[in-house]
């Protein structure tokens, strides 16, 4: 038993004394009073304070047996026949006490001898049930502290190579001259880092802030991207208005995707992207045509591969996922029940 249970058990046992002994100096009072006008009302009083009383005992009993002998022996086999030993011994007292109670008549023995067991039996069944409360409890901890890291550590996972290629971006453009785009540019990205290291923290952020994540995102790209007729970029984030919450991050990776394997300077590329939220309801169409042939170009598909189980863990039974690929177009659907 850690010091914090310690304490709390030291707690509720003097509040339930002090409670005890105020109702029983209140009784002093009102007892007599009571019998001499109402002595049934008396008796009766008197007997639901004693059934109270040997309730609490019996409740107190039990309790102090789970959290001193059970948690401390039953746990571990080679401590276990340590609690099995008490419970023989405190049958014994228990037993003993009740003789004692009878005056140690032989008419009482076995009625003893029955109470002793249920009591006993009582503390048993006790044990077993607020242990298997207590390991419940934990495992959910577990599972929940295990969610946690899983989803921290799938966010730390997500490719930052956009950040890279920003930067190239605007140190490219300041080279050249200096002129408003590279503070847009500079903006962009500082919005992109601010959202990163802040934002992504929380658990949920209004659709809102998702789409001007992703906006600052496709800025970026754009302004790296050579303007070309053989490369066409849509895109479409369109929201109801309605408020709604979404995880982090979590539909750039399919973004970053039609980006890294998309692009192509040699064959035509289409790169297609379109969110709408209605009804509280997200929908996503990512399309790219492969732009680089013949395998030159792999990936780990680590981003895709985190996505996949940020969404089990956070959306269970409320999201689908469909991925289609060909040889020359990779196909992202997604639908999420916010």
């Amino acid at each position: 038993m850690n010091r914090q249970s310690r304490s709390k058990l030291l707690l509720a046992v003097a509040l339930t004394a002090l409670l005890m002994y105020w109702g029983w100096r209140l009784y002093e009072v009102v007892g007599p009073q009571l019998d001499q006008e109402l002595p049934d009302l008396g008796s009766l009083v008197r007997y639901l304070l004693g059934l109270l009383f040997l309730l609490f005992c019996i409740g107190m009993l039990a309790y102090l047996n789970y959290r001193l002998a059970f948690r401390r022996w039953m746990p571990q086999e080679k401590t276990r026949p340590y609690y099995w030993s008490w419970l023989c011994f405190f049958a014994w007292l228990l037993f003993e006490m009740l003789q004692l109670r009878t005056d140690q008549e032989p008419g009482f023995i076995d009625e003893n001898i029955l109470v002793a067991s249920l009591l006993i039996g009582f503390m048993i069944l006790y044990g077993f049930i607020a242990d298997t409360w207590q390991t419940r409890r934990q495992q959910q901890q577990l599972i929940q502290q295990k969610t946690e890291a899983e989803l921290t550590a799938l966010k730390a996972q997500i490719n930052p190579h956009f950040l890279f290629n920003a930067l190239n971006t605007i140190y490219n453009e300041a080279q050249r001259s200096d002129n408003e785009p590279v503070a847009d540019l500079i903006e962009q990205l500082a919005g992109i880092l601010r959202f990163t290291l802040q934002e992504s923290t929380r658990p949920s952020i209004s659709i809102e802030q998702e789409f001007q994540f992703l906006g600052k995102y496709l800025a970026l790209q754009r302004a790296r991207l050579p303007q070309v007729a053989t490369l066409q970029l849509e895109t479409r984030l369109d929201w109801d208005g309605h408020p709604a919450q979404l995880a982090p991050l979590l539909l750039i990776p399919f973004v970053e995707n039609m980006f890294q394997y998309g692009i192509s300077l040699v064959y035509p590329a289409r790169l297609t992207l379109d969110v709408l939220v209605e009804n509280r309801q997200l929908r996503m169409r990512v399309t790219n045509t492969i732009g680089v042939v013949n395998g030159a170009k792999t990936g780990s598909g680590t981003g895709i591969k985190n996505a996949r189980q940020r969404l089990a863990l956070l959306y269970p039974n409320r999201h689908d996922l469909r991925i289609d690929q060909t040889d020359t177009v990779f196909d992202v659907t997604l639908r999420i029940d916010l």
